[in-house]
């Protein structure tokens, strides 16, 4: 019986260790078939990895933008869009974000405008698409140059350079008003960008501090195109839209049912070179219905260290009347720009204007100037420095600190008066600012010399004199031929003459459709190259030129063509790109 029973034990217990063993077994053998998977997907992986690292840059961001977590999760996230990393916010708007980007291709820092689609109404719509639209015609030294569009599920991107300055306005309303020297050289390439505009059938309808960025101290860019347009019937083409800021809106703007876009963009230039000069805008108050009123009036006060020439040159501007207006080639020629600027001094330099006349002479003349005869003797003797610009500081407000009233209906007083000696001045008493409605003519003339009966208009410099002129078209502050031609503009005015010559290459923004570097710009040339080193072969440049801003390829092209047209600047302001990797 025990040998029986030890017997059955011993059966039972091979009948359980069979299946434990071969549970083990299989155990085993699933341990070595995850470890052998597990090493092969090491395999897999060292080996990606090894032929992602022998790819160019542009396949390898292009891959990792799919297959890389990282980078799909900082997409989820917000903090990256194509080919660009997210390190910053600039500013916001109503609609927008702007944020400080770094191109991941390139390593070129970029402003990148993030539109909400669902905060879009209408009319925003049609404001984006203008911009856009805008931006790729007109592309120049002191236009905001746009890289390309990236259209998301709710957003879309505007990828456009940085410009680490600022706005024109900050500045301003945080140091005071500009000095004149600056002044003419900042409001120069404004002026040019419009121009520029201008020649291609735009117009802007929103020129405002706010949308002047500075590159440097020298340097600007004219931005925000949302407001916009194409003329496509021609300069004289009637808008009907009420565009842009009340303060830098033109009198036809508050009071006609249509208006053309021009001389509506002079006026607005009229307004933000007061701004400029002065620290603060001509015609103010607290409501857009006053703001109207004071527009309609027309009245204004002149500050007293705004310089002649640009007192005057500013009230050319500022006529009531658009057809009155000056041309931007007049503006571009006036001796403000070619003259009075270079002989601008210092404040501290100036002698400060007495209770007399007779101490715009200064204190050195001041004892031998007794009366009426050796004064005109003294005028007519320093006539010929004065014209020539060594004595322009001395001509300042003879009414201490006191402004001069202006007004925008002149009639043609502005246009005609005694400009042939364009140094001259016209000022007010100090007791006609007080009294303005004294019914008396509140301007005097000082001491000229020279004939003032011809007369001359006010944009023009001596040399422009021509006596067989048609004076009508002058009287009527009609441009003509003859006074929109080029002048040289003197080398002491610190304006970059790179500045005067426009873009008019089409490979700045687009490449051309070949595969050969024959007969192509230089930078083009050195571009396709850079981009070659980067993984883009001229077969993809060529095919993605029908795409436009919308390829990440024409947005790598037009950076880097961007940053070797900043390199070769004379002027060019210290390069804001990290280092590749």
């Amino acid at each position: 019986d025990g040998d029986c029973v030890c017997s059955n034990s011993i059966s039972a217990i091979s009948h359980v260790a069979a299946p434990v063993s071969a549970l083990s077994s299989r155990v085993s053998v699933l341990a070595q078939a995850e470890r052998t998977e597990t090493e092969s997907k090491l395999e897999d992986e060292r080996a990606v990895k090894a032929a992602t690292t022998q790819q160019p840059p542009y396949q390898r961001l292009i891959q990792a933008l799919h297959n890389d977590p990282r980078a799909v999760q900082e997409v989820a996230l917000g903090r990256r869009v194509g080919l660009y990393r997210y390190c910053g916010d600039i500013g916001r708007g109503n609609f927008s974000r702007v944020k400080l980007a770094i191109h991941q291709l390139t390593k070129d820092k970029v402003a990148i405008k993030v539109v909400d689609r669902g905060r879009l109404d209408s009319k925003a719509s049609r404001m984006l698409s203008r911009e856009v639209s805008t931006l790729e015609c007109v592309h120049h030294p002191n236009i905001l140059r746009l890289f390309e569009v990236i259209e998301t599920l709710g957003r879309v991107h505007l990828v456009t350079e940085w410009v680490a300055g600022g706005e024109l306005y900050d500045k301003i309303s945080t140091c005071g008003a500009l000095k004149e020297k600056q002044a003419a050289n900042l409001f120069k390439q404004i002026v040019l960008a419009v121009k520029h505009m201008h020649g291609l059938g735009f117009v802007h309808r929103d020129i405002k501090a706010e949308n002047v960025l500075l590159l440097c101290e020298t340097r600007i860019k004219l931005a925000d195109f949302g407001f916009s347009t194409q003329l496509i019937n021609g300069p004289m083409q009637q808008l009907d839209t009420f565009c842009g800021s009340p303060p830098y809106a033109a009198p036809e703007l508050f009071i006609d049912a249509n208006y053309i876009g021009g001389p509506v963009d002079v006026w607005a230039l009229g307004i933000l070179l007061y701004f400029m000069v002065a620290g603060y805008m001509p015609f103010r108050a607290p409501t857009v219905p006053g703001l109207r009123a004071s527009v309609l009036n027309g009245n204004y006060t002149m500050p007293a260290n705004v310089t002649p020439l640009c007192a005057r040159l500013i009230e050319r501007i500022l006529v009531h009347q658009p057809d009155r207006r000056p041309s931007l080639n007049e503006i571009l020629t006036s001796d403000w720009f070619t003259r009075s600027a270079l002989a601008i001094e210092k404040s501290d330099d100036v002698p400060k204007p007495k209770s007399s006349i007779f101490s715009i002479f200064g204190n050195k003349q001041k004892d031998n100037v007794t009366d009426n005869k050796n004064v005109n003797s003294y005028v007519k003797k320093n006539s010929t420095k004065v014209r020539n610009g060594h004595r322009i500081s001395q001509f300042r407000e003879t009414s201490g600190n006191e402004p001069r009233l202006c007004t925008t209906k002149r009639n043609n007083s502005v246009l005609t008066e005694n400009f042939l000696n364009t140094y001259g001045e016209f000022i007010n008493d100090a007791k006609d600012i007080s009294a303005p409605t004294s019914g008396r003519q509140i301007t005097k003339r000082l001491f000229q010399s020279g004939n003032l009966k011809k007369k001359i208009a006010p944009m023009m410099s001596d040399k422009q004199v021509d006596s067989t002129r048609n004076s009508n078209e002058i009287l009527c502050g009609h441009s003509t031929n003859s006074l929109t031609k080029d002048f040289s503009i003197d080398s002491k005015l610190s304006v970059d003459p790179s500045l005067d010559s426009e873009e008019q290459s089409d490979f700045v923004m687009l490449p051309k459709n070949t595969l050969h570097l024959d007969g192509l710009n230089r930078l083009e040339i050195e571009a396709r190259k850079k981009l070659e080193e980067l993984g883009i072969t001229e077969q993809m440049i060529c095919d993605a030129i029908e795409a436009g801003p919308r390829s990440d390829i024409i947005g790598a092209y037009r950076i880097i063509v961007h940053r070797l047209q900043k390199q070769e600047s004379k002027d060019c302001v210290e390069e804001n790109i990290l280092q590749p990797i």
